[in-house]
This record gives structure tokens, C-alpha cells and sequence, in this order.
């Protein structure tokens, strides 16, 4: 899958070594300039369909996905490799996250539970399913509060 530039990353991975070059002069001179050119932040969303047994016809069956350009694919990768140790995330964030799951936060979750009901103190719990919560009501509840 390529990005709408028509580039793949098999393009990357099979061009000769001196794009490497080019390419590190280039990022060089985006971190140097504080600009990045607008089709890097640029990407088309795709629907993909979360279960393939599930009604299509139905617009929760699916999930976007985002495309991007294969060269702002490589700059994000190499900002990240580069300044990965100071990006740190909560370790009570289960998503978006290396080595962790939702699996992870359910064991979390009911290790908890398990704590304290075994002290004696009442557990009460809220979720919230906001899988279908529009941009509209979010923006709304943010604004009343």
C-alpha cells in the first residue's frame, strides 16, 4: 500500500544507498528550518472492515485507517528513534503502546478490584463505551463543563 504521493516503502527499502544520503540531508534541513513541507502531514483515510463475517453494510462495521506518504512515514520514524527517550507516556496508558494491551489493563483492572475488596473497601466502577460518540456530543460535554 502506498501513500497518495505513489511511493511505497518497497520503493525505500530496494532504492540505491545514496537516497539514504539525500534523505538524511532533507530531514536535516526540516529539524534545521522548523518546516515540513504539507504533504508530509498529509493522508488519505481508507474504511477497512473490522470483522470480515460482520454486516458491511453497516458503517460501525469498520474502522479508519490512515494512509500516509512513505517518506513521512520514515521522518516520523526517525524523529521517534531519535527522541524516544524523552518522549514517556503514563504507565497507567494501556493503548498506543509497546508491550501493552488491553489485556493488560483488564489484569490490571481486576488486580485492583481484588485489592482492595480483600481490604474491606467497596469498589465502584464507571466505563464509558465511547466507540460511538460523535466529535459533536464530545465537543459539546467539553464546552457544558
Amino acid at each position: 500500500m502506498h501513500g497518495h504521493d505513489g511511493i511505497s516503502n518497497e520503493h525505500i527499502i530496494h532504492s540505491p544507498p545514496v537516497l539514504s544520503v539525500h534523505l538524511s540531508l532533507l530531514f536535516n534541513s526540516f529539524l534545521r528550518h522548523g518546516f515540513v513541507p504539507s504533504d508530509y502531514y498529509f493522508g488519505v483515510i481508507l474504511p477497512l472492515l473490522k470483522n470480515k463475517h460482520g454486516d458491511a453494510s453497516k458503517l460501525d462495521m469498520y474502522r479508519g485507517i490512515t494512509v500516509s506518504c512513505s517518506f513521512s512515514k520514515l521522518f516520523e520514524s526517525v524523529l521517534s528513534s531519535v527522541f524516544d527517550q524523552w518522549l514517556t507516556v503514563d504507565d497507567l496508558q494501556y493503548g498506543f503502546k509497546k508491550h501493552s494491551s488491553c489485556s493488560h489493563a483488564l489484569i490490571s483492572f481486576k488486580e485492583s478490584v481484588k485489592y482492595f475488596t480483600r481490604k474491606g473497601s467497596i469498589v465502584r466502577c464507571v466505563s464509558l463505551d465511547a466507540s460511538k460518540a460523535s466529535i459533536k456530543s464530545y465537543i459539546t460535554v467539553c464546552l457544558s463543563n
